[in-house]
């Protein structure tokens, strides 16, 4: 059974003034300089020369149950100097990869929703279901629903297994 990591170590993009031989991390509060670098050498095989970390205050915020004003934890960050520049790759200029065809479908339907809800805010009337045209899934099933009532019988066009069907006596 797979065990779940006691850490997550983030690789951070550079800054625009970050020279290549340095690279940043974001890490568990609870980690250290000689954590990072034992992590980079055993891990990595990357050798390091020096480490720096940063804690970063976050804003204060409320919460959601008692509306209380709080703090959340701070933001740890570090940053190593490597032995040999590493240079991120470019961003990749076509990206169907990661969206498939079904992802344009969520998009427009998405868009469908959020143009529904600002008409509806807009008018601040709800449209009735009598006013809106009849989706095609429904009519397929209404035409489906009639053959059942008029053959009587309902075929799924798949051949059953054997050992299903009944014996007739």
């Amino acid at each position: 059974m797979a065990t779940k990591p006691d850490h997550t170590i983030a690789f951070l993009r550079p800054r625009e003034n970050q020279p290549p031989n340095f690279a940043s991390f974001r890490v568990p509060l609870t980690f250290n300089k000689l954590d990072i670098r034992d992590y980079l050498l055993h891990a990595y095989n990357v050798p390091v020369l020096g480490v720096r970390s940063q804690l970063t205050q976050r804003r204060p915020r409320q919460s959601k149950m008692h509306h209380r004003i709080y703090r959340p934890p701070p933001v740890k960050t570090m940053t190593v100097e490597l032995h040999q520049p590493f240079v991120w790759p470019e961003a990749p200029k076509d990206l169907s990869p990661w969206n498939p065809p079904s992802m344009d479908k969520r998009y427009k339907n998405m868009e469908r929703r959020e143009k529904w809800q600002k008409d509806t805010q807009k008018t601040g009337m709800m449209p009735l279901r009598d006013e809106q045209p009849t989706p095609e899934s429904r009519l397929a099933l209404k035409e489906e629903a009639k053959r059942l009532l008029r053959d009587g019988n309902w075929e799924n066009h798949r051949n059953l297994d054997p050992k299903f069907t009944e014996k007739k006596k």
